[in-house]
This record gives structure tokens, sequence and C-alpha cells, in this order.
């Protein structure tokens, strides 16, 4: 799809089949970032915010803002709506767009699910609505997982399908009841990963995070596995690694400095697990 962005948001592009395209976006920076892109009226364009917000605009001159924690619909069959979009600084966004025939075709047989499509008639449709667990659980699927390169655009193909399936699918009576609740807790879990996030380098532990949130240490194991797809222990592992790759990639620091900054007392237990994670050691994803 080609985005193109003012500032340096990392952008993980991929096609997947036939006029599909996946796009996730994270602007890390202390910037705001623009984010273009032609796209034509055949195409379908669904945004999912997981993180601070962004700003669309449109050709009429109206802005939207899209806040964390929703995701967006655009469809117009009569018009292009172009990616035009200001992605506030350290947020996260998920771009998929895939033409009106392609979801035809996936939805063969349960087109009245489709909320735009009546009697075989196209209608505009814009639509926000909140992200439910199932939909966030495969996003975090989405923005980390390790593959060989052959299986990834099957991996994603079948995601893809997957959240397509949660979004149009009808919230049952149970859900309806719980929802309020389920809110509750997903705000709770969201302040449970900014605080780790925030206290990366010597995390709190479960029993002190379940004082702060007032949750059982069984709901927080339970609830961010459920929702994020890993446990507390693995989100810490992994968030650590990225950051440390960041760090790595400016050059600006040796290895053990960088491990010491994450929290590690020993650089060898960071070596070994940056080479677990991805194949090589820190020194040598520096000279890359």
């Amino acid at each position: 799809m080609e985005l193109k962005n003012t500032f340096k948001s990392r952008i993980r592009e991929n096609k997947i089949g036939s006029d599909i395209y996946l796009a996730l976006i994270d602007n890390y920076t202390v910037l705001t970032d623009t984010i273009s892109k032609p796209v034509d009226k055949r195409f379908v364009q669904f945004y999912f915010c997981t993180k601070g917000r962004a700003t669309f605009h449109f050709e009429n001159e109206n802005q939207y803002l899209l806040k964390d924690g929703y995701s967006l619909l655009l469809y117009n069959p009569n018009i292009d709506i172009p990616i035009n979009i200001s992605l506030s600084k350290k947020s996260k966004l998920v771009i998929f767009v895939i033409t009106i025939q392609n979801l035809i075709s996936y939805f063969k047989g349960y087109s009245e699910k489709i909320p735009f499509i009546k009697n075989k008639i196209y209608e505009n449709s814009y639509i926000e609505k909140p992200l439910s667990i199932q939909e966030k659980l495969i996003i975090s699927q989405l923005e980390d997982y390790i593959l060989d390169c052959e299986f990834e655009n099957l991996y994603l193909t079948l995601k893809l399908h997957e959240i397509l399936i949660h979004y149009f699918s009808s919230s049952n009576k149970k859900e309806q009841e719980n929802k309020k609740m389920d809110d509750k807790l997903v705000l709770q879990l969201n302040e449970i990963k900014k605080l780790l996030m925030d206290n990366i380098a010597s995390p709190p532990t479960l029993k002190s995070i379940s004082y702060t949130v007032g949750l059982s240490e069984y709901k927080i194991k339970e609830g961010f596995k459920k929702l994020y797809g890993k446990t507390i222990s693995s989100f810490i592992l992994d968030t650590k690694l990225e950051i440390g790759k960041d760090k790595l990639d400016m050059k600006v620091k040796q290895v053990k400095e960088i491990a010491y900054d994450l929290g590690y007392e020993n650089p060898s237990h960071f070596i070994e697990a940056f080479k677990k994670k991805y194949g090589i050691t820190p020194k040598q994803w520096m000279m890359k």
C-alpha cells in the first residue's frame, strides 16, 4: 500500500492476496506524524486505534478524532476516501483495507451481517465502536508474532478473517449484560499495562499491582492473558527486548549500558534473551 509519513513512525505493511492490505503503525516518537495514501471507492476501510489517538482529515475539511480503544469503518461507494491522518505522539493504529467484492466473498451467505449492504445495495457507512476483547486480542497477535516468511501471509489472512467475524457478529445477550463489567475490567487491565510500561526496568510485583488497581491476582493473570494474548512476564520480557532493539538502532550506547537501562543486573542475561527472540546477538543487530 506504500503509506507516506512525514516523520519516523514504524510502519509494517502487508499485501494479503488480491486488493487486501494491512498496515500496523507505531508512532513511538514525541511528534505528530502524518499518514497519507490515495484509496479509491472500491475499498472498505477499517481503523483500529490501540493507543493514543488519530485525527482523520477529509476533503470537505471535516475532521474526526479516533480515540484509544475504538475502531472506525469508512465506506462510500460513490467517492474515493483517501487516507489522510494525523497520528499523535506515542500512538498506535492498525489500518485494514479490503475491496467490497472481497468482503462480500468472505461473507457469502451472511451478507445480512454487513450493515451497509441492504438488498444488494451498497450504502455509505461511517461506523465507530469500542474494540471488543476479542478484537484487541487479535490485534495484539498481529503486532507480535514470529513465523517463517512463507507462512506470514497465511497467518495474516486467518487473523483478518477472525477480526472480520468478530467485527460483524452480533453481541449475544450475555455479552450485553456483562458489557459494563467487561469495560471496567478492560480499563483496569489497560491501567496495569501502562503501569508496567512506565516501570519496565523495575516492574511492580503482581501483589503490588493487585493492591494498586483493586483486582485479585487471579483476575489480573487471567484477564491480562486473555486481553493481550500473553502472560505478564512474557509481556515484560517482550517489551524490554523491543525497547532494547530501538536503543540498539540508535547506536549511542554500548550493549551492557542498554542492558542496565532495562533492569538487567547481568548483561549476559539480556544478550541471551535477545538472541533467543531475534536469532542474533545485540552486537550483531547493531552491526546490521
